[in-house]
């Protein structure tokens, strides 16, 4: 009799676990719930730059001159590209450099970006006008990089860029 009542009030037990936990789940996350609500202080390390693929030897000459090299995210080198890769799903095409010095470069050409709706597998690609801003050169080694890249669509988008100098 005894065994009898401890299995009923274990199984009532056990029966009224996880009940909580699954409307938990079901409940809307409120916002700042991941992460910090503000950002934080102090310093960050650096970011990795992407590895370096070989350049050509019209753009090893120009660099081996003097004159600044860009590494787009796929490690890409190059100096005033026609396309740079400036994100992991961003991409500068069709570009019209207005000026390439060895403080700064400014061009001009299409961003192309995944719009990941529904997925970012079965989304499409959307294309913007867009501005970028090549600065911070760094020496790395024998040859000098723009370590900054700001790129700017007119939509008022915060801009965002990863490209690096490999050093």
């Amino acid at each position: 009799m005894r065994r009898a009542a401890v299995i009923a009030l274990l199984g009532a037990l056990l029966a009224g676990c996880g009940g909580g936990e699954r409307e938990a789940a079901q409940r809307p996350v409120a916002k700042g719930d991941f992460g910090p609500v503000t950002p934080g202080t102090g310093s960050r390390a650096r970011p990795a730059a992407a590895p370096s693929k070989r350049p050509s030897a019209a753009v090893a000459a120009a660099l081996s001159a003097g004159t600044v090299g860009v590494i787009g995210v796929d490690g890409a080198v190059g100096v005033r590209p026609a396309k740079l890769d400036v994100s992991s799903d961003g991409t500068l095409s069709g570009l019209a450099w207005s000026s390439w010095g060895s403080v700064s470069a400014i061009g001009t050409g299409k961003l192309r970006v995944l719009d990941c709706d529904p997925t970012c597998a079965g989304g499409g690609v959307e294309e913007r006008d867009a501005k970028v801003r090549l600065s911070a050169p760094r020496l790395c080694g024998r040859a000098t990089y723009f370590d900054k890249a700001v790129v700017s669509v007119g939509d008022g988008s915060p801009p965002v860029s990863y490209v690096r100098a490999p050093c």
